[in-house]
């Protein structure tokens, strides 16, 4: 019996702690679905009425008295934990006040909480990986050394999921190069944080390892700002020349003009004159063209060239192609996002929200499409937030439609025009205006819309 309460408090709670990210958007409407969530007081002469326990009377009062504002939220949930620090949910009430955090950009509250969740899940990536750069963005030492534990066991997680085996229905190849990806990732994140501690040894380890597992230009660059440190000058000017010819899908004017300048300095110092500086250019360029090739071709834009977004293939998580196509004639809600994203954490949640309405009517199609360069955080991102919108890779998409800001929302109409785009996320409207947006392009049009107005 007590196993039942247990879980029975505990699905209560969880209930309560998703209805309370909700209390953000409109807290009107929120406020009778919460309260029929959570036990109601014993109505006058019902018998036996079972009475909320004093934990949930004062998670629900959290709630309430925060009346929408987040950092009222926070402070009400962190207040909840130490009233209640043995609390059945106490991880996903973290969790909740993590994200918050996180979508009001508030770094201290943000990294408390991340450090309290790793206590239950130490070895998740998503969550070493966001706190670890939390800690790091800070400019204060104790900041730094906080975070190099955090950094380490994010390299010694993905050392772990680069030696297992594909998983069913993933291409060897591309779990390889995933992997690979993870890793020198994960040592470029830490060799960061040495470098910034001045501890150029351990950095140049890292940085070294981070490009024999995935070389790419911002590593390279790092090793030669650390070889140019330790006074390597000729080991330091190789690595930056690498940076320089680095094939890329877009260049940055200002960084190429950076690393030019790094590189002429060293070269001018070193030879007292630029003569021979463009041969040892060349030779780089040549000889990354050729190590290259094979990954630059598998990441080739396969949508190239297009001019209508529902000629566009994106990929699936399994590697499965989506055909825009099938969409035409549809109204389709693409929300373009990202696993760093803090608020695109939130409207992911409010976008399923707004999908509720729309489950069986086959004329609207809901789509997030991701955007991250490395896509290996993409699935334990997912399975932590539980999304059910179907999910794909941008392939491109989000250059063609110009997308600049994070999160941005695009709905088409059946015609496959742009009808709404909005970036950025609205907490008090996003749910009412998607709604509002999906019905109009659903209505038949007018009389006056076919011919023309007048």
């Amino acid at each position: 019996m007590k196993a039942d309460a247990a879980r029975a408090l505990k699905r209560l709670l969880w209930l309560a702690i998703l209805l309370c990210l909700f209390v953000l958007v409109c807290p009107r409407r929120v406020g009778a679905g919460l309260q029929a969530g959570l036990p109601a007081a014993p109505a006058p002469g019902v018998q036996n009425a079972e009475k909320p326990s004093p934990e949930v009377e004062a998670l629900n009062q959290a709630i309430r008295s925060a009346e929408g504002n987040p950092q009222t939220l926070i402070r009400k949930l962190e207040e909840f934990l130490d009233r209640f620090p043995k609390s059945p949910l106490r991880e996903q009430v973290l969790r909740t006040i993590f994200q918050q955090a996180l979508a009001t950009n508030a770094p201290t509250q943000a990294i408390a909480a991340g450090e309290r969740l790793l206590q239950f899940t130490p070895d998740d990536p998503g969550l070493l990986s966001a706190t670890v750069d939390l800690l790091a963005r800070q400019t204060d030492a104790q900041s730094q050394e906080q975070a190099l534990p955090y950094a380490t066991r994010l390299v010694e997680w993905a050392e772990k999921q680069r030696a297992q085996p594909p998983p069913s229905g993933v291409a060897a190849e591309k779990w390889t190069e995933t992997q690979a990806l993870t890793c020198a990732r994960a040592y470029f994140t830490r060799g960061k944080i040495y470098a910034h501690a001045g501890k150029s040894t351990s950095a140049l380890a890292d940085f070294e390892k981070s490009y024999e597992a995935y070389p790419s230009s911002q590593v390279a660059e790092r090793l030669g700002d650390v070889l140019a440190q330790i006074g390597e000058t000729d080991r330091a000017m190789e690595y930056y020349a690498k940076a320089f010819v680095f094939p890329e899908k877009e260049v940055d004017p200002a960084r190429q003009e950076q690393l030019r300048r790094k590189l002429g300095s060293l070269y001018l110092a070193q030879h007292h004159s630029e003569a021979g500086l463009g041969d040892l250019i060349l030779k780089h360029y040549d000889e990354m063209t050729k190590t290259l090739a094979p990954r630059m071709k598998s990441q080739a834009d396969p949508n190239a060239n297009l001019h209508d977004p529902f000629d566009f293939v994106l990929e699936r998580l399994d590697g499965s192609a989506m055909k825009m196509a099938d969409y035409r004639g549809k109204i389709v809600v693409v929300e373009f996002w990202a696993t760093w994203c803090g608020p695109c954490r939130l409207e992911g949640k409010l976008l399923e929200r707004a999908r509720q309405g729309f489950r069986r009517d086959p004329r609207a199609v809901f789509l997030a499409v991701n955007v991250d360069e490395d896509r290996s955080m993409v699935p334990p991102f997912l399975k932590e937030e539980g999304w059910t919108i179907p999910v794909a890779y941008a392939q491109g998409m989000d250059r063609f439609l110009r997308v600049h800001a994070l999160p941005t929302l695009l709905i088409f109409d059946s015609t496959s025009r742009v009808v709404f785009r909005q970036e950025g996320l609205d907490f008090s409207t996003f749910v009412e205006t998607v709604e509002k947006k999906v019905r109009e392009a659903l209505a038949p049009a007018s009389p006056t819309t076919l011919s023309g107005t007048r």
